[in-house]
């Protein structure tokens, strides 16, 4: 399969390389297919998550314990048992990133975080009952705070 991606042109892969998101982001409820391509191969920090419906949609993700040594979510059993997940080991986790006109000016939403399941390719978008993380994270001021 093939699609022009929205930062990276025409793209080849394979259906097994796609995630569903259960009910979709936060504000893009009917787009549940998508396809997440790395900025940097073999590693996960930075990712454009490509929608496979609407080509022209397309987030940045990264991988917040990168941004953030002690982040620590915590999902609900029920938030769980939704991702068919049997254990946390099972679990990965990004979150979005606005980006600004410098990477320290550009934020991340720490308290509703995508999470996949990596054995059955199947995520949702979460909201963490955890008042230590917010919607909007300044990147530069977490950069000072692990210094």
């Amino acid at each position: 399969m093939e699609i022009n991606a929205k930062y990276f042109g025409q793209v080849s892969y394979d259906k097994s390389e796609s995630i569903h998101i259960v009910n979709g982001l936060i504000g893009f409820e009917a787009y549940t297919e998508y396809l997440p391509i790395p900025f940097h191969e073999d590693n996960d920090s930075l990712i454009s998550l490509q929608c496979l419906e609407d080509e022209t949609l397309s987030f940045i993700l990264m991988n917040p314990f990168g941004l953030l040594n002690d982040y620590s979510p915590s999902l609900s059993g029920q938030d769980m048992k939704e991702l068919d997940a049997e254990t946390a080991e099972d679990l990965s986790y990004y979150v979005i990133c606005v980006m600004r006109d410098s990477v320290a000016e550009s934020t991340v939403n720490l308290k509703a975080p995508l999470v996949v399941n990596v054995r059955n390719r199947q995520a949702r978008q979460v909201i963490l009952d955890q008042s230590e993380y917010t919607f909007r994270h300044v990147i530069g001021d977490m950069i000072k705070e692990e210094s």
